[in-house]
């Protein structure tokens, strides 16, 4: 409870969660907690995915996740994206679970965080495919804003910032 931010990663089915923990999980969502979900098995959908699904509607029954939209706060509160991205394109849409007008769970399958991974030595220890580097710093800029995302909710989506994000974005009229 001490931690605004909650990453949970996997490939493969962990054990389900008892009624004690989805009570201290949710609660912990419904004082404001952000949760980043996120397969990094990279590639169909195997036993976290199913693990996934089936844990969110007994969180929050509530909330159906959903993709979450190209034109959502996520994608743009500090860097201006068009989508996530991440080691991988499996996906190509982040899921997410809005509760009380926010997005309190977000699921990822591109493995966003595997994109980032380093060595000793700094090198990258994953390769990323099919957009090699540029796909890398992209996978950066996913992983930035769902951090300030959760961290600062969606401050970005007032209108003071609209027509600055629709000129970047080249959509302003």
């Amino acid at each position: 409870f001490s931690s605004p931010f909650l990453y949970l990663t996997g490939r493969s089915e962990p054990p389900e969660l008892g009624d004690d923990e989805l009570r201290r999980l949710r609660q912990y969502l419904s004082g404001g907690g952000f949760l980043w979900v996120e397969d990094n098995g990279g590639g169909p959908p195997g036993g976290f995915d199913r693990w996934v699904r089936r844990l969110l509607p007994r969180l929050l029954p509530e909330a159906e996740l959903k993709t979450v939209p190209a034109d959502h706060v996520l994608y743009r509160t500090f860097f201006l994206l068009r989508g996530p991205a991440g080691r991988v394109r499996v996906a190509g849409a982040a899921e997410g679970a809005a509760w009380d007008g926010r997005l309190a769970v977000l699921y990822t399958r591109d493995d966003v965080l595997g994109a980032l991974a380093k060595d000793a030595l700094g090198r990258p220890l994953k390769a990323v495919t099919p957009g090699g580097e540029p796909q890398r710093e992209l996978a950066r800029r996913t992983a930035l804003n769902v951090v300030f995302y959760a961290l600062t909710g969606s401050y970005k989506a007032d209108a003071v910032h609209q027509r600055t994000i629709l000129d970047k974005l080249g959509a302003a009229p």
